[in-house]
Order: structure tokens, then C-alpha cells, then sequence
């Protein structure tokens, strides 16, 4: 805009000809937006496997057979793999918990954290995430875990944001249900644009640490995707796109 008014508006021409001639310009305020660090979980945050280490963790429990325990395990594998369709795999998995409390199941994430999360939390992790924090950068943990297993890390870790995958209530309890999309692939690039836009993040100046290949999608958004613990796909994908790799040492935060 050149002034407080425009020509149609001015009842005086010498008026409109000294705001011209005197440059008095009216700048529009602009919303300054903010950069993010999003972080996956598994084998980013943690060496560890959130299916892996539940079914080790269910097992102590006991509310989870051997039989089971390896059939969950073989099972997951194949997800490594991409040999299954994790949607469907997925929606088996969650219709195990219909009927069962949402705080109930955040409590029992809570327990699974302390028992065999927190002990493989990565040091450098941790450092990174504090860099961030110091930088002002906004904190997001960006996982397709349930949130019974993201929230209790994100709390641990002080990141204030989890984007992950939606499970379907009703009346406090879960029904069993997936909410689709999943956050994987496609999905979880639709989840973090969307979140972006609600959080004013501007993207190309965020940051994503992930290992999986299977978040490509999501690092092509990412102003500074960094491939993290990579698995070979994306290891060669970051290098055939100069992408900052990180190899974290297996030492466990203090």
C-alpha cells in the first residue's frame, strides 16, 4: 500500500499528491513464522523398537503368550521389510485394545517407558533436541506409534508437540479403530503440513531427523532433512541428495 488511502477514497488530489511526493508508505505487519524440529521415534530417539520392546514388555507381564510374542515379532520384521500391508497390520493390532481406557493405556505407556524405553534413549539425541530447544525451535515428536507410546517419551524429553497416528474413542475408551490415514508414508507428510499450517512452521526452515526410508515423503518437504541412524535405502537416498547423515553411538542418555 503507498498510503492511508486510496485514490478513490481521497476527497482532496493535493492531499493524495503530497502522501505520494513525501513517501509516506504504510507497511502491512508481517506474521513471522517459526521453524520446527521434528523427530521420528524409533531407532531416532531410541535404538529401541516400540513393537519389539512392548512385546518383551507385555510378555513380563504376562498378558502376552511366547507363541504370540513371536508371532508379533516375525510380524513386525516383515514391516522392516515392507512385506505387509501396515494398514492392515496396523487396525489387527489396535482392535486388540477396544474396550480398554485412554488413560489406562497412557498409564501402561507410561510403565513401558520406564521399564525399557528410557535406558535406550540416545545421548546425542537428547543433545540434539536441546540444541533446538536453545535455538527456539518448535518441538515435535513425528511417529506412527499410538499415542499411549509417543506421549510418554515426548513428556520424558520436554518436546511439547506429538504428531503420530489417531487412534477412534468414544466415552474415554478406545474402540479399537484406526483413524485413517495412518502417519506413515503419505500420511504422515499430509499430518505434518497440516500441522505446520496450524503451528505458523514454516518448513523449509525446519528440520526432520529420521532412519526409515519410509519417511522420504516427509524429508522432501523438510528445509534440512537430516537421515539419522539411516537404514541402506535412505542412506543412499541422502547421499544421492547431499543430506546430512548422523550415526548416533549406542550410549544411553544420562
Amino acid at each position: 500500500m503507498l498510503s492511508n488511502h486510496t485514490p478513490g477514497e481521497m476527497s482532496n488530489p493535493k492531499t493524495y499528491h503530497k502522501s505520494l511526493t513525501c513517501h509516506q508508505l504504510v507497511l502491512e505487519p508481517k506474521l513471522m513464522k517459526n521453524a520446527a524440529a521434528f523427530f521420528d521415534m524409533d531407532h531416532t530417539l531410541i535404538w529401541e523398537n516400540a513393537g519389539y520392546s512392548s512385546a518383551r514388555f507385555n510378555r513380563r507381564l504376562g498378558i502376552m503368550s511366547k507363541t504370540e510374542m513371536l508371532k508379533g515379532l516375525f510380524r513386525i520384521a516383515l514391516y522392516r521389510m515392507a512385506l505387509l500391508d501396515v494398514t492392515d497390520w496396523y487396525e489387527d493390532n489396535i482392535a486388540k485394545i477396544a474396550g480398554a481406557r485412554v488413560d489406562d493405556m497412557l498409564e501402561y505407556g507410561q510403565s513401558w517407558f520406564a521399564a525399557e524405553v528410557r535406558k535406550s534413549l540416545y545421548q546425542e539425541a537428547v543433545d540434539l533436541i536441546e540444541m533446538h530447544r536453545r535455538e527456539g525451535h518448535i518441538l515435535a515428536v513425528l511417529s506412527n506409534s499410538p499415542e499411549f507410546f509417543v506421549k510418554p517419551l515426548a513428556a520424558n524429553l520436554g518436546i511439547p508437540h506429538t504428531i503420530c497416528s489417531r487412534l477412534e474413542t468414544a466415552d474415554g475408551s478406545y474402540t479399537g479403530k484406526v483413524i485413517k490415514p495412518l502417519c506413515y508414508g503419505q500420511g504422515k507428510r499430509d499430518y505434518a503440513i497440516q500441522w505446520a499450517a496450524a503451528n505458523n512452521i514454516d518448513l523449509s526452515a525446519s528440520f526432520f531427523y529420521t532412519d526409515s526410508h519410509f519417511d522420504l515423503e516427509v524429508m522432501q518437504i523438510i528445509g534440512h532433512p537430516v537421515a539419522t541412524n539411516p537404514d541402506f535405502k535412505l542412506r543412499r537416498e541422502a547421499r544421492r541428495n547431499g543430506w546430512e547423515i548422523r550415526d548416533f553411538k549406542k550410549i544411553a542418555a544420562a
